[in-house]
């Protein structure tokens, strides 16, 4: 409750647990560091990665769903350009590397902050294959790539184009590894 709208995490600790350092970050926050006492509950900030970032000059993080052409539920993220208007933008689709086993997750991310930015929508899901939604949709992707993995990925540029979020003419993709 110390630290409201962020995902914290204990990333250290001292002899007996009496001293926990704790990394706060969000979509818009790439890192705080504090020192929580255990018998006092006081909460001491250390430092903050990036204290250049003005938190008001980047954009928030969205949580995504939608069904791929063949049923499949899919989900990911939308990052709007910083200071959207709410017409469709030029978007980029990042998918993440891997392909196996990895995941795009909610949070602080330079790459898509660094896109928003410069007017981009960002859009990342975790098409199948992805991990952290269980075996069988990691297991989905199996011997898919480039088939309906792919199909995923353009399932997910038509989803942003038909919400009027993307404009059809201005879509590239980014990314590493994939």
């Amino acid at each position: 409750s110390l630290l409201p709208a962020t995902f914290n995490a204990i990333v250290d600790w001292d002899e007996g647990m009496r001293r926990l350092l704790v990394r706060a970050s969000s979509d818009r926050n790439p890192g705080a560091y504090y020192i929580f006492e255990t018998g006092s509950g006081q909460l001491r900030f250390i430092g903050a990665s990036a204290p250049w970032l003005h938190r008001q000059q980047l954009s928030g993080v969205e949580p995504i769903s939608f069904e791929a052409r063949d049923g499949l539920p899919l989900h990911g993220y939308y990052t709007p350009p910083v200071g959207h208007d709410g017409h469709p933008a030029p978007m980029i689709l990042m998918p993440h590397g891997g392909p196996f086993g990895v995941r795009d997750q909610w949070g602080f991310d330079p790459r898509v902050q660094f896109l928003a930015s410069r007017g981009y929508a960002v859009l990342q899901v975790n098409y199948r294959g992805s991990g952290g939604y269980g075996y069988g949709f990691e297991a989905a992707g199996y011997k898919r790539w480039g088939l309906e993995m792919q199909d995923d990925l353009t399932d997910a540029v038509e989803w942003a184009i038909e919400q009027g979020i993307a404009d059809p003419d201005n879509v590239g993709i980014y990314g590493a590894s994939y």
